[in-house]
């Protein structure tokens, strides 16, 4: 069976502030459809048009869902280093893609003790995964340096790497909370994968 990937990225970006937000109206006990009605009234995405608000909605709410009420705790009410890793696992456990590509090029990396992300790392990545799906084999340059790119930016604001220039491994320490959190409910892949196996 072919592997689900997706290019969605691309227009859904890290989106933490967005995040939060949707993360405390849920804590609140707002259903999605009232958090999209209040969002959308009060315009807390700061959204220039209702399309670009809709879709970051989709994308917002989607990564929602996939947390349980301590890690959404965590995003409001943690800290910020804490809080920024429950946006990335939010993206984890919503896109393979990207998932893989932080399991086979930045925990590879990081074990072997290697310093930064390069083009190349990007470059291998796509054309291996072109190869096991006809539908990553059909996207344009274009939409493939435009996901390197916005990998490099998830990266950068979780705190992974030092910037989008030099891509220097920084495998973020876990704080306590949510790292036992991560081994409770059985995410140790997401803890190997965010931590190059540090952790």
């Amino acid at each position: 069976m072919e592997p689900q990937y997706f290019a969605n990225l691309t227009g859904e970006p890290y989106l933490y502030f967005e995040l939060k937000q949707v993360s405390k109206l849920t804590l609140a006990g707002l259903s999605p459809t009232e958090i999209r009605v209040k969002i959308k009234e009060e315009n807390l995405f700061q959204s220039a048009t209702t399309k670009s608000m809709d879709k970051l909605l989709s994308a917002t709410l989607k990564r929602v869902a996939v947390l349980d009420v301590p890690l959404l705790n965590l995003i409001v009410h943690g800290s910020l280093h804490t809080s920024k890793l429950v946006a990335l696992i939010a993206i984890l456990k919503t896109n393979r893609l990207f998932f893989e590509f932080l399991e086979e090029v930045y925990q590879e990396k990081v074990r072997l003790g290697e310093e930064a992300l390069e083009p190349k790392d990007f470059r291998i990545f796509f054309n291996n995964k072109a190869e096991q799906s006809p539908k990553v084999a059909g996207w344009q340059e274009y939409t493939l340096k435009k996901l390197s790119a916005v990998y490099s930016r998830i990266l950068y604001e979780a705190g992974l790497i030092n910037n989008t220039h030099k891509k220097l491994l920084t495998p973020p320490p876990i704080e306590e909370e949510l790292l036992v959190h991560l081994r409770k409910i059985g995410d140790q892949r997401l803890i190997i994968a965010m931590t190059g196996g540090r952790m």
